[in-house]
């Protein structure tokens, strides 16, 4: 019965895939993880039933079945009386797992809409959105982080692995105030201000890796596939994510005292365990986001104007409200929700709504940006004041004993 089970399951995993519906004579099955016929979806159910099941191989999901045998042709006219075969027993179907339903997400922008340039002659004098500090780390423990060990996690497969209350552990560190993250005044309540998470590399088959090069472990939390995930990477750590559809991710990222923000691109190939070898080539790299610099973005609940450094679509999802149907990521950090504008116009997008974490805290209505261009370039002088002060009482001193001897000198030629 168990060998009947697990045949039953191998059905069942390849039951939604149309190729596997195709009985032309002498044409393969086509495998739903790699070839003409893969898909990205298909190719994340059939890896959960096998693991689902514990197969020993997921190779089915990537090799294409033998092609049908073709009928044969009747030897004779004659018809041959067949005796009725036997009943053939009811092989109990494992229920179904229970799984959430998941949403389509929007599809990936590459080949969407364009954000239009400013007419000749427009004004590009808005205020300067100021860009997110970089989470610096030492430079050993980075080339360390980036050569150790990787983790695989597949996004669309593995169940959330919560190791931390994530908000709590966001506003644990916002209220520390503990000089990692700024918090900016806006839209009537305060918005944290994250560092920008850049230590994110590919592999050959185009996976992204997260690696941490800090003393302390880091979650991540970013939207894939309909639903929100969540990823670990301890301290000195590296995962590389099984994400196979092709779109810009969003991320937000937790640890101990820190917060910071960052984004990676999906569209990988994923190869079977223990596959070693190159992408197949019929594998395309999906082109990368385009980046659009210096962008007017207009915020209508200021009546003002900024330039933003750096703009990428995420998305665009036509059941949001009008003027809320794009989504867009400026500096690597903000989510940001509103539309492109069209071409002719004082400024190329409009900002109605924004997330300075993208996925966690609160939104505001955009007059976030704003505060961001009114800040002023922090003073970058981080040593203490006191070598300052002793150095210019030194000067002061010396000043006062020259005085004091040159007036000596008048009196006693005198």
């Amino acid at each position: 019965m168990k060998a009947l089970g697990i045949a039953a399951a191998i059905a069942i995993a390849l039951a939604p895939l149309p190729a596997v519906a195709a009985t032309t004579p002498g044409v393969a099955h086509a495998a739903p993880c790699a070839g003409a016929g893969s898909n990205p979806t298909f190719c994340d159910e059939c890896l959960f039933w096998v693991a689902e099941y514990h197969l020993r191989s997921s190779r089915s999901c990537y090799e294409e079945g033998p092609p049908p045998r073709p009928a044969q042709p009747p030897s004779s006219a004659v018809p041959v009386q067949i005796p009725p075969a036997p009943p053939v027993p009811v092989v109990p179907q494992p229920p179904p797992p229970r799984m959430t339903q998941v949403v389509p997400a929007p599809p990936s922008p590459v080949h969407g809409p364009k954000i239009n340039p400013l007419p000749p002659g427009a004004s590009r004098s808005a205020p300067l959105v100021t860009p997110p500090k970089r989470l610096d780390a030492p430079t050993q423990a980075v080339e360390a982080a980036k050569a150790a060990p990787a983790t695989r996690v597949s996004p669309g497969m593995d169940k959330m692995l919560q190791v931390v209350d994530f908000n709590h552990q966001v506003q644990t560190v916002v209220d520390a105030h503990n000089g990692n993250v700024d918090v900016i005044k806006a839209d009537n309540q305060s918005m944290p201000r994250p560092r920008l998470w850049d230590y994110v590399d590919y592999d050959a088959y185009h996976r992204p890796m997260l690696y941490n090069p800090l003393n302390e472990a880091m979650t991540f939390r970013y939207f894939y596939n309909g639903a929100y995930r969540e990823a670990y990477v301890p301290a000195g750590g590296r995962i590389v994510l099984d994400a196979a559809a092709a779109g810009l991710y969003p991320f937000t990222a937790v640890g101990d005292s820190h917060v910071a923000a960052g984004s990676f691109r999906g569209g990988a190939w994923i190869p079977p365990e223990g596959w070693d070898g190159p992408p197949p080539p019929d594998y395309a790299l999906p082109p990368a986001p385009e980046v659009y610099r210096d962008v007017v973005a207009e915020i209508p609940a200021d009546d003002k104007a900024v330039s933003v450094g750096q703009v990428q679509l995420v998305g665009h999802d036509d059941s949001q409200p009008a003027g809320s149907r794009d989504t867009f990521l400026l500096d690597d950090s903000t989510l940001a929700w509103g539309q492109i504008n069209d071409p002719g116009g004082s400024s190329q997008i409009k900002v109605t709504k924004t997330q300075s974490l993208p996925g966690v805290g609160p939104t505001d209505n955009g007059s976030y940006l704003v505060a961001l261009a009114a800040l002023e370039e922090p003073n970058h002088s981080s040593g203490p004041w006191w070598p300052s002060a002793l150095g210019y009482g030194t000067l002061a001193l010396a000043v006062v004993l020259v005085a004091w001897g040159l007036s000596r000198g008048n009196r006693e030629e005198t």
